[in-house]
């Protein structure tokens, strides 16, 4: 595989976009007292999840140094598009954290250089409120630009409508079970379930579609998809029983990620096993 690089930034991308858009509707409805605080956990650990991708993704480049060429392909380049926008809501999402920051710790000696400047921007009206809009629309425009990057009509298979719904299924289950391991379960279970039941109950309508295009890739694909689907299931069940009998055991719920996580690299991995230039 090797695309494994991409593999690992799309899937890391699109946990960090779940989380972002999450947390953001969570900060939006909630009327939590420590919603601030759940939401700064959330964007801070999806920062570092970006971090993560950023760095595998340079393995990707023949020559890291030559990646700012990037700039120069905003607006024609659907993957200068797609990195741009990701910058962006990293940006963004760092600004969210380190304004927060000292709304949460007004007293924090820490980051002294930059503590009035961002005091004096807390002040603006509604400052999260917009910045949370922002950082949900941003996110769902970053999972687009991922589709259009791959979304080729050169590529038949990947030239469907089922990218479309594998990007944006992988965001809610891998922003769904993040979150509901970080904190705001009720919003987080809805994410994870109604992803993880799309892209089970979507999975064999897909892979019909992908065997007439190209039997032969879909066929070498049967351990990659199997997997994919026995982790999702386990991941359902832990949560789901986690539901059921009414606990909260932070130790299920990481596990479920995990699963999920691992599944949706089986996911990506059996995506791009599918390439091919049909002529």
């Amino acid at each position: 595989m090797q695309e494994l690089p991409l593999v690992f930034f799309t899937v890391f991308g699109q946990l960090s976009a779940g989380m972002i858009l999450l947390s953001g509707l969570f900060y939006l409805i909630s009327r939590s007292p420590t919603k601030l605080a759940i939401t700064q956990k959330i964007n801070t650990m999806s920062l570092i999840f970006m971090a993560i991708g950023m760095g595998v993704a340079s393995f990707h480049l023949g020559q890291p140094l030559r990646a700012l060429n990037v700039i120069f392909g905003i607006g024609r380049s659907p993957m200068s598009n797609e990195i741009f926008t990701f910058g962006l809501l990293f940006g963004i999402t760092f600004a969210f954290v380190i304004l927060n920051y000292f709304v949460l710790y007004p007293n924090s000696t820490k980051l002294k250089i930059i503590k009035p400047l961002c005091q004096k921007i807390n002040r603006i009206a509604h400052l999260n409120v917009l910045l949370a809009i922002i950082l949900i629309i941003l996110s769902l425009l970053f999972v687009w630009t991922i589709v259009l990057t791959y979304k080729l009509p050169t590529i038949k298979t990947w030239d469907t409508n089922y990218t479309t719904i594998q990007m944006y299924t992988a965001m809610l289950v891998l922003g769904g079970i993040a979150v509901t391991w970080l904190g705001p379960r009720r919003i987080g279970y809805g994410a994870f379930f109604m992803g993880s039941l799309l892209i089970l109950l979507l999975k064999i309508p897909y892979l019909n579609l992908m065997s007439s295009i190209a039997p032969k890739l879909t066929a070498n694909q049967c351990n990659w998809i199997v997997a994919e689907c026995i982790l999702l299931i386990i991941a359902m069940l832990l949560v789901l029983s986690t539901v059921l009998r009414k606990q909260n055991p932070t130790v299920f719920y990481l596990l479920a990620f995990i699963g999920v996580f691992i599944a949706e690299i089986c996911g990506r991995i059996t995506f791009y096993n599918l390439w091919m230039i049909t002529v």
